[in-house]
């Protein structure tokens, strides 16, 4: 009779495995397409967009030639092959293509997610998650020139035992910053089994300028992270659980305490808050099998989507209530793989894991409660 039990309950458990595996992968979804007014690319990227940082100037920089191999997923060849850059984008002048930003570097450089800080009386800096052979990094950059002929002059490179597979990185300081970890093992087929027998080994650390120390811990495959226009709460994207968690952040001690949880029902990955509304602009993944099969052969196309989530509850829980917002699809033919967003009065620039760059001028409205557009 036990032992019967015990089958029974392993079979249940395997089923349910299954099924919450089968609707991950969305083999019941369709691709369509739905722009919020004329879209195009942007040259000359071709090899992604992962990561976009958006100044208040308007001017975008972009990370360029991610190669998530390191994490234990089976890429194209042409993704290990393509060199890690820095694109920068003017808003302002949108007619432009994007301009590579020379780097000035004797290192290996294979950009992740990326973090600005901005402060009047202090540089512009941005900061960089690379995943180096023999380590994981964060590269800071001043940010100088123009935003129509911007420069980046690298400042330092930042190391700690916990980086260990590091994803999105958020500046508090002009040295200081959230760094997530998308899991703890790299570069070996042991990452494998770390991530499909679901073991909560990723985390968030925040590092402070001399060392980092964990502030999220056990947390399953932490990905984006952005902070809100007043610096009190924290975002941070789950795509396998298609969730956003918002947390209430210590400014004195920068501790996270959970607030609430965002269900999307598609996979996020990099965040932008909207500097104005507190909207949050979410790069997602909306058909999962389509987007492993595209990151084997990029010859093949994943459909891109850009998800809107804006806050309509109290000023202290902000997303106890919100409203979602279709804003952007694609079925892969304009660009696959989408993974981030950036906004700029009515205009959207849309990235991508390993493919192109997109920028769309939004003749759709969203009004918002204050009456303002965007």
């Amino acid at each position: 009779m036990l032992l019967k039990a015990f089958v029974l309950l392993v079979f249940l458990v395997i089923a349910r495995q299954t099924f919450n595996l089968l609707l991950l992968m969305g083999f019941h979804k369709t691709a369509y397409n739905h722009w919020p007014g004329p879209c195009r690319t942007v040259a000359p990227i071709e090899n992604g967009s992962e990561g976009m940082a958006l100044t208040k100037e308007g001017l975008a920089i972009i990370t360029s030639g991610l190669d998530i191999a390191y994490r234990g997923d089976r890429t194209d060849p042409r993704m290990a092959a393509a060199e890690g850059k820095l694109f920068a984008f003017d808003f302002n002048n949108p007619d432009k293509n994007a301009t590579e930003l020379s780097l000035g570097v004797d290192f290996e450089f294979v950009p992740h997610g990326i973090g600005l800080w901005e402060s009047p009386g202090e540089e512009t800096r941005i900061f960089v998650v690379n995943h180096r052979k023999e380590a994981e990094t964060v590269e800071i950059f001043k940010v100088a020139g123009s935003v129509a002929d911007p420069t980046v002059v690298h400042v330092k490179t930042v190391r700690d035992p916990l980086f260990r597979s590091m994803n999105d990185v958020l500046a508090t300081g002009s040295d200081s910053f959230y760094a997530s970890n998308d899991g703890y093992l790299r570069y070996t087929l042991w990452r494998a089994v770390e991530r499909f027998s679901n073991r909560y080994w990723g985390s968030v650390v925040h590092y402070d300028g001399a060392k980092a120390r964990v502030v999220i811990g056990n947390q399953y495959e932490p990905n984006g992270l952005e902070i809100s226009k007043d610096g009190r709460f924290v975002f941070i994207s789950y795509p396998v659980l298609s969730m956003i968690d918002v947390y209430e952040r210590s400014p004195e001690t920068n501790d996270l305490s959970l607030q609430q949880k965002i269900p999307l029902g598609a996979l996020p990955d990099n965040i932008f808050v909207h500097p104005k509304t507190g909207d949050l602009w979410i790069g997602a993944i909306d058909i999962t099998h389509r987007y492993l099969e595209a990151m084997e052969d990029l010859d093949k196309w994943a459909p891109s989507m850009i998800l809107r989530v804006r806050p309509l509850g109290p000023k202290d829980r902000p997303f106890e209530e919100s409203k979602i917002y279709d804003v952007y699809r694609d079925d892969g033919h304009l660009m696959s793989t989408s993974s981030s967003a950036a906004v700029y009065g009515n205009r959207l620039l849309v990235g991508s894991v390993a493919n192109k760059l997109v920028y769309c001028i939004m003749e759709t409205e969203y009004k918002l409660s204050s009456g303002d557009d965007y």
